[in-house]
């Protein structure tokens, strides 16, 4: 099939892509140590999570709760965030 769209903003590798349940969302990880939120009716970048200190390796929407993301990093935490607000509601350290 054709490409729809090219989502470009990250400044090093991508590491991770992910739908939110509701399709209202694209979240990205990358080796930039940010996650991005895009829009997928506009398909340009509506937030940009900053708060890991290394490569953000993996990201996951919450089964049920769209505005709900986690992301992991090689800085050793988990951060949750709230993408409707853009503020990390905890850190997982330990890991």
């Amino acid at each position: 099939g054709d490409c729809e769209a090219t989502l470009a903003g990250h400044s090093e590798r991508v590491t991770s892509v992910v739908w939110s349940p509701n399709g209202k969302h694209i979240a990205s990880g990358s080796w930039d140590n940010t996650a991005k939120i895009w829009l997928t009716d506009t398909f340009e970048c509506q937030l940009t999570l900053i708060g890991h200190s290394d490569f953000v390796r993996d990201i996951a929407f919450h089964p049920t709760n769209p505005n709900i993301l986690a992301s992991c990093s090689d800085d050793k935490t988990i951060k949750i965030w709230n993408i409707s607000t853009g503020k990390r509601t905890l850190t997982l350290r330990g890991h």
